[in-house]
């Protein structure tokens, strides 16, 4: 029994520290305590300003015994939710910096830690079930060999948004106890269906993803996207059930959950090992990168022999159609499928990932999109995307499911 509680009261340390950061929060730094300061004009919880990574000047720091910070470095732990274009803070998030007390005290160094969210009336226990994704209902047919329908790629969209947790909030509620009524205040989990202005919306339609490239909002409803993935799986032969897990699942990471065909950096920090630079970063539903791939996909489409050492072809041509795949519908999908398949030997395991997807390794196929790595990035949620896909799409019951 004592094991038992140990494990329970770990379990809710665990999920209070996915608990939001918002302003008011107590904070300490070695012995010195103080409070979060949100300085930045953003969305609230709790009425009060949602925490996110640029909260690191020395005024969002106010120490009680006059202790000040000096310098600091970036926020650790953060959430993986945004709050404009932002990661949200989260109560277990930490801050590296020093700082000092008034006179010719030494220095500190040390981190920033978060005593409280700041969040009010939170109960002692956690319900830890959050967003379960939602059972299918039993009249699904097989998705093998066969065109989605809007209504089904809307229902996979919002399943996938509502089954990952980004933090939790408490809300008031009047339950009656023994005949009482009385004020409660729950736990409750935010998901990345719960994220600013993303419900069930795609794409250009939200208003919180601010990239300088972007589908049209007219692209971004779900009967031209469901037109275009339908068209890329048909084209690349993703036609059967465990083929589109993956595909989705994969597809999913890499836009961002459906919300972003623009990797979204700038010149200045794009990684130096982006071959092109800034000009080839992700573009996508699976965010193609490089100009040695911009370029095959590119002779795919136009059937051409172009090659990167053509100068004028480099700057006139290559530019600009690299553009496409975040801007036009049809490129950012079907170039999705082009890589998937890997008829022009680009992905990192360097086979059509259709095999892959047939071995139902999840690993293997994130190695073939992120790179051949023993850890490709967001490994745990792509993992997660397809154990939820397989529940939403009703796996269980495909007629080619390996026995």
């Amino acid at each position: 029994m004592d094991d038992k509680r140990a494990e329970n009261e770990e379990k809710d340390k665990t999920e209070e520290g996915l608990l939001l950061a918002i302003d008011g929060a107590k904070i300490k730094f070695n012995a010195h305590l103080g409070t979060f300061k949100v300085l930045n004009n953003v969305p609230t919880t709790q009425d009060k300003l949602t925490g996110t990574i640029v909260e690191k000047q020395i005024p969002n720091f106010i120490f009680d015994d006059g202790f000040q910070m000096i310098s600091l470095t970036d926020w650790q732990d953060f959430g993986t939710a945004k709050v404009q274009e932002n990661f949200v803070l989260l109560k277990k998030s930490t801050l590296p910096g020093t700082g000092k007390m008034p006179g010719n005290i030494p220095p500190e160094s040390g981190k920033i830690e978060f005593v409280t969210s700041g969040q009010v009336n939170v109960p002692e226990k956690i319900d830890p079930k959050g967003a379960p994704v939602p059972e299918e209902k039993n009249d699904k047919k097989c998705f093998c060999n066969r065109d989605f329908t809007p209504d089904e790629i809307k229902e996979i969209v919002i399943a996938l948004r509502k089954g990952e947790i980004t933090g939790y909030t408490t809300q008031k509620t009047i339950e009656v106890v023994n005949g009482v009524k009385k004020k409660v205040s729950k736990k409750v989990a935010l998901t990345v269906y719960d994220m600013p202005h993303t419900k069930d919306l795609l794409f250009a339609n939200q208003s919180d993803i601010k990239r300088t490239e972007h589908l049209s909002v007219e692209d971004s409803s779900y009967d031209k996207v469901t037109d275009a993935i339908n068209k890329a799986l048909k084209n690349y032969d993703i036609n059967t059930c465990i083929r589109k897990i993956h595909f989705i699942a994969q597809a999913h990471h890499e836009s961002h959950r459906f919300r972003a065909t623009f990797e979204g950096r700038t010149e200045k920090n794009t990684p130096s090992n982006y071959s092109g630079g800034y000009n080839f970063q992700g573009r996508g539903f699976m965010q193609i990168t490089h100009d040695y791939n911009y370029i095959k996909y590119y002779n795919k489409v136009f059937k051409t022999k172009e090659d990167l050492k053509d100068k004028k072809f480099y700057k006139d041509k290559l530019i600009p159609f690299a553009q496409l795949l975040a801007t036009n519908v049809e490129y950012a999908f079907d170039s999705a499928g082009w890589y998937w398949k890997n008829d022009d030997k680009v992905n990192a395991i360097g086979v059509n990932m259709n095999v892959a997807a047939d071995q139902d390794n999840t690993l293997y196929v994130s190695q073939g999109i992120n790179g051949k790595v023993k850890h490709p990035n967001g490994l745990e949620e792509r993992i997660k995307y397809v154990a939820d896909l397989k529940k939403i799409m009703k796996y269980e019951n495909c007629i080619n499911k390996k026995k």
